[in-house]
Order: structure tokens, then sequence, then C-alpha cells
């Protein structure tokens, strides 16, 4: 039984190195990590031997952890059925979500299709017509804002124009009125 998880705890070990060290050799690159953590752990121990506040934030620190936790508040305030009514408030959500993966999961079959591995694995000319369709992009919202801003100008031109030709009307109908008016 202890060789048991003594060969899980190696295991552990061995693949949390693997992720640290990659494949370079720990050992020539790198010191011991036992032996740092020894070191740490000593000089700790010596700042806080004699310190009895210290001490006491230690033994605490579970506790501490534990009220921080927000799942631990959510706990303590919220009931069981309040939790049930916000499951069945986001049924449909997660209905949506539920059927959204499922597509995902059919149509996960095309994306890692032999057709798809066989793609060219230079993708420079599809960066190339991405840069070109981005540059296209922003000619066509350069000229898009010239062409509304060019209207915008039309619109102010005919609106000062109706006016002022309004106003002439209204002149030439006083005009009229007064010469029909001496007739």
């Amino acid at each position: 039984m202890a060789d048991n998880q003594l060969d899980q705890l190696e295991s552990r070990i061995t693949s949390l190195e693997r992720l640290v060290f990659g494949t370079s050799d720990k050992d020539a690159l790198y010191p011991k990590c036992i032996d740092s953590l020894h070191n740490v752990q000593t000089k700790t121990s010596t700042a806080v031997q004699g310190k009895k506040r210290i001490s006491q934030a230690y033994n605490k620190l579970v506790d501490i952890q534990q009220y921080l936790d927000p799942s631990y508040t959510d706990e303590m305030t919220v009931s069981d059925s309040a939790k049930a009514d916000t499951l069945i408030a986001d049924e449909d959500f997660i209905r949506q979500q539920t059927l959204r993966l499922e597509t995902m999961e059919t149509l996960s079959d095309c994306i890692n299709s032999e057709h798809m591995k066989a793609l060219p694995k230079n993708t420079s000319k599809f960066q190339e017509l991405s840069r070109a369709q981005l540059s296209q992009q922003d000619k066509a919202a350069e000229i898009t804002d010239e062409v509304r801003n060019i209207l915008s100008a039309y619109n102010n031109i005919v609106s000062m124009a109706s006016k002022q030709f309004v106003q002439w009307d209204e002149i030439l109908t006083k005009l009229e009125m007064a010469k029909l008016s001496k007739k």
C-alpha cells in the first residue's frame, strides 16, 4: 500500500518536473527543487519561531481561506430552492448551450477530417490574402466616410437653396399682393 502511494507521488512529481523543466536536463541547468524548498522552509521556520501572532495567523489560515472563498458565502446565503430557481430560470439558455455543444461535436469530424489535415502547413498565401482583404476593407471604409461627407454637404446645399427659394417666393408673393392692391 505504501509502495503504491510512493509510486503515485513519484509519478506526480515526475509529471510536474516535465511541465516545469520541459525536455531540458533539470539537474544540470536548475538547482534542486527540494533543496531550495527545504532552505525556504527552514528560513521561514526560523523567522517565525517565537512569534505568537504569526503562528496564530498560520493556524487560522485555513479558516480565512474558507471564508474568502466565494462559494462559501453562496453556500451560506443561497438556499437550495433559490439555486433550483436559478437553474430553472436558465433552463432555456442551458438547453441552447447543450444543442450548440452537440452541434460542435458532430461538426468536429469535419474539422478533423483528412482533407483539413492535408492542407499545406505554409499559410503565407493565406496571410497575404488576409492582409489584402483587410487593406481593402480599410479603403472601403474611407470611401464610405468620404461619400457620407459629400452627401451631407449636398444635403446642406439643397436645404439652404430650398430655404432661399422659400424666402424669394415669400418676397414675390408680397410684391404681387402689393401690386394687386394698387390696381
